[in-house]
């Protein structure tokens, strides 16, 4: 899958990274630790353990790859049909090892986004919906179906339901403190 199918194909792209660069790449390096991955791979195994709420993009992922090998903390294993397969290198694992902070905080954001996953019985549905309207919207603009106006309406429609969405978030962490 090339990476611009990669970023058709996945929907829980968020406005918040959930992760700090630092902590991304401190991340990538424990996951290739276990074992010998490709980006898109890497990619899958993210999304997979944050639940679906976090899916790092193909223009995240790599450069953070390219930087860890340029920081000889990873190498590339196994490169076919212009694919690398990266691996940690040992001085990867020695920096991995002062990196316990970074780790803990990132195994809490990871149960945090599982817990929301479970307590959520609607996030499937929240996905499919917001998956429909995207691709009912990408039809309308490739069809040339919306006028100006009718596009500046659904602009303001989206950016005010995003503010109440970030509304009703921000109540909800406050009562959690």
């Amino acid at each position: 899958m090339s990476n611009t199918e990669h970023d058709v194909d996945c929907c829980c792209r968020k406005s918040r990274r959930m992760f700090s660069p630092k902590e991304l790449r401190v991340y990538v390096l424990s996951l290739l630790a276990g074992s010998s991955s490709y980006g898109y791979e890497l990619i899958q195994r993210i999304k997979l353990a944050t639940g679906g709420f976090y899916c790092p993009s193909s223009g995240v992922i790599y450069p953070t790859l390219t930087l860890l090998e340029e920081q000889t903390f990873i190498e590339p294993v196994n490169q076919s049909h212009g694919r690398k397969q990266f691996l940690i290198t040992t001085e990867g694992k020695l920096f991995l090892a002062t990196q316990t902070v970074i780790l803990l905080n990132i195994k809490q954001k990871l149960q945090y986004a599982r817990e929301l996953k479970q307590g959520n019985a609607f996030a499937d549905e929240i996905e499919l919906a917001v998956s429909r309207f995207k691709s009912l919207l990408r039809h309308k603009i490739v069809l040339k179906q919306l006028s100006n106006d009718e596009s500046v309406k659904i602009v303001n429609i989206i950016n005010q339901t995003v503010q109440r969405l970030e509304s009703m978030n921000l109540a909800l962490i406050e009562v959690d403190n």
